[in-house]
């Protein structure tokens, strides 16, 4: 698979999340299942900023946080965000993490290895598809939220238009 290939199939998988987003009631940007779960809004707001923390990784080998331990503290206090600021969040860091394969070669995409933090020693491939893993497993958990406050979505919310 070549980076813009990759890039053509994130943007696919990524494309229903907006409009996911914008689903959320406003009023329910506090709400989560659990007294241990991330609210919507912080769900939302980690689904649109990791984009960007696992781009800037997969660009430059380096990470804003230096363990997973600091990932997971990080991840306790993310901010409960409000609908629109997550989508713009959203806007800016899909496109930012997409961008990242656009000049890259087909060889640093399937052999230049990064030293990650989930994955150990890991090609930029295996972190760009971990990345865009980590998003659709956030993207199914906010499809059951809003399932849970009662929202009626379809799997056409979940998945998009994938034809």
């Amino acid at each position: 698979m070549t980076p813009l290939q990759f890039q053509d199939y994130a943007r696919m998988q990524l494309a229903p999340t907006e409009p996911l987003f914008r689903l959320v009631p406003p009023e329910q940007k506090d709400w989560k299942p659990t007294d241990e779960s991330f609210t919507a809004g912080q769900l939302m707001y980690h689904m649109a900023y990791a984009l960007r923390f696992n781009a800037d990784g997969i660009r430059r080998n380096e990470w804003a946080l230096p363990t997973l331990r600091h990932v997971f503290i990080t991840n306790r206090r993310t901010p409960t965000a409000a609908v629109e600021e997550c989508i713009a969040l959203y806007r800016e860091n899909s496109e930012y993490f997409l961008e990242s394969f656009t000049a890259m070669s087909e060889q640093e995409f399937m052999t230049t290895e990064l030293d990650t933090l989930q994955l150990g020693r890991a090609p930029k491939w295996k972190m760009a598809f971990f990345a865009l893993e980590h998003h659709l497993n956030h993207k199914a958990e906010l499809f059951m939220y809003l399932k849970m406050m009662g929202v009626k979505v379809t799997s056409r919310e979940l998945y998009g238009n994938m034809g």
